[in-house]
């Protein structure tokens, strides 16, 4: 992979050991961009998991490299007051990443599961920064030397590829499997009777202890539907004043 920084209007490869030499001599820091994400803002609290993730960043790398810039996403980021500026999403990221004016030359993560959950968005995302020249680094994975190699051969991939791939793969598992236990629970909760979000029309919420003694310690509960309205009765502002027809328009009337 190469890796390019510009030294007086030059563009240098970070492969070589030349360039890294001329990078050295010219006092230029390497630039990095910081990329992070977080879950929907019910399931995280992004004002600590945010500033975790770029503090765990930046612990892991080497001296030199400089964060220059910000790239995270978040829901109902406006809801929240994070301490980190935000140059941009995902979306932005790249955008600059393909641009010869591009700020960084590599980008780095807490770990390449932040990228994306799904193991084809996540190599898809470093295919396109790996074609601009831009290399995806990861705090928990061992940072990869910027100089050449003993012997001047290429810099060996193979087993960092493997790692990275493995990881994306049980990140997918593990969002799958949360997603089928979650929705088998939700299934087992209705079909014990159990109740969630407003009653629907004709019926109201009875509260019941919660059948967890600890949650029940706690002041908890849960509830069960109760019919209101005997089948048949309805209210006389369930519906619309005037009926409409099968087609969708009021009838006269003297039809």
């Amino acid at each position: 992979m190469w890796l390019w920084w510009s030294v007086a209007k030059r563009e240098l490869p970070l492969d070589d050991a030349d360039g890294v030499a001329a990078v050295q001599a010219a006092g230029i820091p390497l630039s990095v961009a910081w990329l992070g994400r977080t879950s929907t803002d019910d399931q995280q609290n992004p004002t600590l998991s945010l500033p975790r993730q770029l503090r765990s960043s930046r612990d892991a790398m080497p001296e030199g490299p400089v964060i220059v810039a910000h790239f995270y996403d978040v829901e109902a980021r406006e809801a929240f007051n994070i301490p980190i500026a935000r140059d941009g999403s995902i979306r932005d990221l790249l955008a600059e990443a393909k641009r010869p004016d591009r700020r960084f030359a590599a980008v780095i993560c807490e770990s390449v599961e932040r990228v994306a959950r799904r193991t084809y968005f996540g190599t898809k995302i470093e295919y396109e920064l790996e074609q601009a020249g831009v290399m995806l680094l990861a705090a928990d994975e061992p940072m990869p030397q910027l100089d050449r190699p003993k012997g001047g051969r290429a810099r060996k991939r193979a087993t960092p590829v493997l790692t990275r791939r493995v990881k994306q793969a049980v990140a997918e598992w593990y969002v799958l499997q949360m997603l089928e236990l979650s929705w088998d629970a939700f299934c087992e909760h209705t079909e014990q009777g159990w109740n969630v979000g407003k009653p629907c029309y004709g019926y109201r919420a009875k509260k019941i202890p919660h059948p967890v003694a600890a949650k029940r310690a706690e002041g908890k509960s849960k509830t069960r539907l109760v019919r209101t309205l005997s089948r048949g009765q309805r209210s006389p502002t369930s519906f619309f004043s005037a009926p409409f027809t099968s087609s969708g328009t009021t009838p006269s009337r003297t039809s």
